[in-house]
């Protein structure tokens, strides 16, 4: 079934109402596009892990990109202080995995890179600049463990210029968020805990609505679009700070999901869900150590064991693929499969010093089971 676009409700509210659709006036995606070619930014939100969202993600970037003019892409996966490596991406002046490495991909944001490559491998293909939104780990973190009041001088140069704490909105759906996880917390330290989480949230989506604003206001004719997750483009997170920061309003698109508490975007899609095919593991623990990734421990179900493998060997290679690092290994599996044959070859310590390389060919198991 073809994406569909279904206005949004006229007046935005605090609490997800009863929407009733007139099915006759819905409308495809590509022709609410093409009705919304005046708007300067454009919000599409996601759930992270959800394959449908980030597909409905590259048919607006690509709808937008035909359309012609200047646009860039903002995405939240990446924290601001890489964006001269997407910089250099998108330039093709280095290659996916070198990007992955120079944005510490994996171990900043982790959500299974197949649900984005797409989008980026697009942006890059089609020139299209990509603006690293997010605020840094290092600065959120702090503000986790210190508030903003308590901030070390490293990282409060980090800030986002400006916040707005009054937003009773966005307050009531983070409250709802926060009672989800902290309900048990003490008043008096529940109180805290949930002033540092507002303060969190606040610096995610008053960072990206920064960057947003200004590339907007240094770009009188470009259009953004801004790819993030739904707690960040519903109407009183991103979108509202950015136009507090340039008076424009912008436009919100998002798929439907059950149950979800950010359900009243502009334009709301209907699709059918999609999933990626389940990934293939070796089933082992692994370390990046000075003399390259040491296998840790062997998962139970996995046939490592049985294939001749042992904890303390050294993967050289994945196939055929030279491993060097744990990125290797990383970009090597992506597309392998549950069940798929792979042959490793090890390298292992002997006595004295002494070392040999193995082959061993594993039967790859699924995430969570045999």
């Amino acid at each position: 079934m073809p994406a569909m676009a279904l206005p949004g409700a006229a007046g935005k509210q605090s609490t997800v109402a009863p929407i009733v659709v007139e099915t006759v006036k819905t409308t495809t995606l590509e022709d609410a596009l093409e009705n919304l070619r005046a708007e300067r930014v454009v919000y599409v939100g996601e759930t992270h892990t959800s394959l449908s969202d980030h597909q409905l993600q590259l048919q607006v970037l690509k709808t937008m990109a035909a359309q012609g003019g200047e646009l860039v892409l903002g995405v939240e996966w990446f924290q601001r202080p890489f964006q001269p490596a997407l910089d250099r991406f998108i330039a093709g002046e280095i290659d996916e995995k070198q990007l992955l490495r120079d944005t510490e991909y994996f171990q900043r944001w982790g959500f299974d890179y197949r649900l984005y490559r797409d989008i980026l491998r697009y942006a890059r293909e089609q020139g299209v600049r990509v603006l690293a939104l997010n605020a840094s780990r290092e600065l959120t973190d702090q503000i986790g463990k210190h508030g903003l009041d308590g901030l070390p001088d490293s990282v409060i140069e980090q800030k986002p210029d400006s916040y707005d704490f009054d937003d009773a909105q966005y307050a009531t759906y983070l409250k709802g968020v926060f009672e989800q996880h902290q309900s048990r917390l003490p008043g008096a330290e529940k109180e805290g805990a949930f002033r540092r989480f507002l303060e969190v949230q606040l610096t995610w989506d008053e960072s990206m609505a920064q960057t947003v604003a200004e590339y907007l206001q240094a770009n009188p004719s470009a259009r953004v679009l801004v790819l993030a997750g739904r707690g960040h483009t519903h109407d009183a997170a991103i979108p509202r700070r950015v136009t507090r920061r340039t008076n424009i309003v912008g436009v919100s698109i998002a798929s439907y999901e059950t149950n979800s508490p950010f359900e009243q975007p502009d334009y709301l899609v209907l699709q059918e869900p999609q999933r990626l095919p389940a990934q293939g593991l070796i089933g082992v623990g692994l370390e990046e150590g000075e003399d390259g990734v040491v296998i840790t421990s062997i998962s139970p179900g996995s046939n490592a064991k049985d294939a001749g493998i042992e904890i303390g060997d050294r993967i050289i290679r994945v196939g055929d693929k030279a491993i060097s690092d744990y990125m290797d290994v990383r970009l090597t599996m992506l597309d392998r499969r549950p069940g798929d044959k792979l042959r490793l070859r090890l390298r292992r310590e002997g006595w004295l010093g002494s070392e040999r390389e193995i082959d061993a060919e594993v039967r790859l198991i699924a995430a969570g089971r045999p």
